[in-house]
């Protein structure tokens, strides 16, 4: 039977009335309304693909399943890549957004499983469990920890008094049963939050000392915490946009005729607003998933490994201060070919660091996706969406400038005392270091920001932000 409006009209019509829609929404040019199947075919052909993905015991029926695994993963990535190309969501600016980053991060996921990582490096990723066992520490040791390096400092939540030691055990083997492969596949299709395989752990805490938090812990860190952050940063965002910004407003005036500490405090309320939001998210599903345990789909490492005031360079924001939810997509798509690009440049050899081509490449793939991402809502005009590519390609020359400084500061002081290259580094620090360190990326990140936060408003998502 075709699949047509006539005979599913209710999976190939959109869930919504168009003439409902945002007014200020300036989707694509011959985008249509998002439909059910247009959006429930990608994941689910990707799953499907997955299920095929371990080898199968027997040889002789490798061939014909390879054949369909690679045809269900290109159909996959060809979907996941038409979403923002074809569609758009009528009622809401933002998910029309979030629609280009689920369809580009899919679709180079797809790419990245079933072609770029088995056949380039021969990998096929492997479930990670993780353990937790009790540790006992003194009191003096046990309030220390909960000053530096405790659950509660590094995601703003209230620590039981009951560290852990994390164990990950990786598994030697991979599924072959059915039942094995549709739970495998399942885990493997929602590892984006960073835990579960060999490939794509985003925690990045450099020690396996932690707190467990419980689901009253997080509960806390919502209503205590996060929440807060929130409203207080949605009330800034309003508050600007009514007063300044709004086609009615008493002081109407374009993001560039703002005084200049207004558009700081705006880009100030929207990173507030996004890293309060993100880990709700987080904090949210983690509940949900919570009775799931120990099934390792219960399991959520740390969104942010580092208190926000902990921080003293840009590097450190972006590698501990931030979500590492797309790192994958970032190494494989822009780190790796700025290593390479490189050393090519360079005559590097392998085993030689490329620091520059690194976080450079890791910068231009984030700039290329969140300014596709805001191409998809502004009507497809380039100009506008330059924001976001502005903003990281700001913060991946500061992380350079500030590594180029840093070493020759070092490098100084070195001299100064006379020390050689091996001996300890804390003999080489300031007091003020970090006072400097915390006025460098505070400011680097405000400064820069205000090109993502210029975009957002011509596109028309402070405006969807503040509720109105």
């Amino acid at each position: 039977m075709a699949l047509n409006g006539r005979t599913f009209p209710y999976l190939t019509t959109a869930l919504w009335n168009p003439s409902n829609g945002r007014p200020d929404l300036k989707p694509l040019p011959g985008t249509i309304p998002l439909t059910p199947v247009a959006a429930i075919l990608p994941p689910v052909i990707y799953y499907l693909a997955l299920l095929l993905l371990p080898p199968f015991p027997h040889r002789s029926s490798n061939t014909a399943i390879s054949v369909a695994r690679s045809v269900l993963a290109l159909t996959a990535g060809y979907l996941f890549f038409r979403l923002p190309l074809t569609y758009h969501v009528p009622f809401s600016i933002g998910l029309t957004y979030q629609l280009a980053l689920v369809g580009l991060y899919g679709g180079c996921r797809v790419l990245d499983v079933f072609f770029i990582s088995p056949y380039l490096f021969k990998h096929i990723p492997r479930r990670v469990k993780h353990h937790h066992e009790p540790r006992e520490e003194s009191p003096d040791v046990s309030s220390a920890r909960s000053r530096s390096d405790s659950y509660f400092n590094m995601n703003l939540l209230q620590p039981k008094q009951a560290p852990v030691t994390e164990t990950a055990v990786t598994e030697s083997g991979l599924p072959h049963s059915w039942t094995d492969r549709a739970s495998w596949a399942i885990e493997l299709e929602l590892s984006m939050r960073g835990a579960g395989f060999t490939w794509s752990s985003a925690d990045v805490r450099h020690t396996n000392k932690t707190w467990r938090p419980s689901v009253k812990d997080r509960a806390h860190s919502i209503l205590v915490h996060v929440l807060p952050v929130l409203s207080g940063s949605w009330i800034v965002i309003r508050y600007i946009y009514i007063y300044y910004l709004h086609p009615e407003a008493p002081s109407r005036s374009k993001f560039d005729d703002l005084p200049f500490h207004t558009q700081l405090d705006l880009t100030a309320a929207l990173g507030g607003f996004l890293m309060s939001a993100f880990s709700l998210g987080h904090s949210a599903f983690a509940i949900l998933l919570a009775p799931l345990a120990p099934h390792p789909l219960s399991y959520f490492p740390p969104l942010y490994t580092s208190r926000v005031w902990d921080l003293t360079s840009v590097r450190e924001f972006w590698s501990y201060g931030w979500h590492r939810l797309f790192s994958r997509l970032f190494l494989v798509y822009g780190v790796w070919p700025g290593e390479f690009i490189e050393r090519k440049l360079t005559r590097k050899t392998a085993d030689q660091p490329a620091d520059v081509g690194k976080v450079l490449g890791g910068f231009v793939s984030s700039a290329f996706v969140h300014s596709f991402a805001a191409y998809t809502v502004v009507g497809g005009n380039l100009g506008d969406a330059l924001g976001e590519m502005k903003f990281f390609a700001g913060c991946g020359v500061a992380v350079v400038v500030e590594e180029v400084v840093k070493r020759l500061v070092i490098t100084q002081r070195r001299k100064e005392k006379k020390l050689q290259a091996r001996e300890g580094s804390d003999d080489l620090k300031r007091w003020y270091d970090g006072i400097i360190g915390r006025i460098w990326w505070v400011s680097v990140l405000l400064y820069t920001g205000r090109n993502f936060a210029r975009g957002w408003v011509g596109a028309g998502l402070v405006r969807e932000m503040s509720g109105l």
